[in-house]
């Protein structure tokens, strides 16, 4: 947070200050102008193994991020190089190679892989644009999908920083197969009972019809307390249709 905080400065103060972030820019600018250390370069190609790669050329302290040219998702191509980056910023003492799949990506028990993820999420949507511009929206599929086209984010990401963000009673839960991968919440959001790795979905909400039916709902729908016995939510939900397999369901309690 606080590496990605310094950067947001230096783009928002000495930079162009527009949005979405150009992150070639803000490398070839703040990185290559500054005193932070090291050397760093960007190199687009097709590569097998990893979505992206931050690798340092050996006895030197010059690093190159990589990415793979055949993600099609333009938006998820974009969250990688913030992600090695990030690996940049925090984790380069630690090792001379961090790669990356859509495992390590979607990894929030892995600490460095959090961190990481947390990096790219805090640069790409600022707060103070966040709040300024997106504050008073309802919590659901539709407000995600607002953010993600403001800030040329996936929908994940786009989740990630505004239930982090959020003082509303919200939460974000990722899930295959009607188990939960991950979930994010606000501050302010209570006790879910579906919330951890290998959780099931409740039987009573909205996000385990929606996977056994195979459709998404992403109209906000009342679902009692399916989430918490004490608290009634509403929910909505959309499917990655990548071949990954995730379904995604944004809550909001109410009651």
């Amino acid at each position: 947070m606080k590496e990605a905080n310094r950067l947001t400065r230096l783009w928002q103060d000495h930079g162009p200050n527009t949005y979405p972030l150009d992150i070639s820019k803000l490398i070839d600018g703040a990185l290559q102008n500054s005193d932070f250390g090291g050397e760093l370069k960007t190199k687009i190609g097709s590569y097998d193994s990893f979505e992206g790669c931050l690798v340092k050329t050996k006895n030197t302290d010059k690093w190159t991020i990589l990415l793979n040219s055949e993600i099609e998702n333009k938006r998820r191509q974009r969250f990688t190089y913030a992600h090695e980056l990030g690996h940049f910023m925090c984790h380069r003492g630690l090792r001379d190679r961090f790669e990356d799949s859509d495992d390590t990506l979607n990894d929030f028990r892995d600490k460095i892989e959090t961190e990481a993820n947390v990096f790219a999420s805090w640069l790409l949507m600022p707060a103070n644009l966040l709040r300024d511009e997106f504050s008073g929206i309802g919590w659901n599929t539709d407000s995600l999908c607002e953010i993600g086209n403001r800030f040329e984010c996936s929908l994940q990401a786009s989740a990630l920083r505004f239930v982090g963000l959020s003082s509303k009673p919200v939460a974000f839960i990722v899930s295959r197969d009607g188990m939960v991968v991950w979930g994010s919440k606000s501050k302010s959001a209570p006790y879910i009972s579906a919330f951890c790795f290998g959780d099931e979905l409740p039987k009573a909400s909205h996000a385990l019809t929606a996977h056994l039916n195979g459709e998404s709902c992403t109209l906000p729908q009342d679902s009692g307390f399916a989430w918490n016995e004490f608290r009634s939510a509403k929910e909505s939900q959309y499917f990655d249709y990548s071949g990954r397999g995730y379904q995604y369901t944004c809550i909001e309690f109410v009651g």
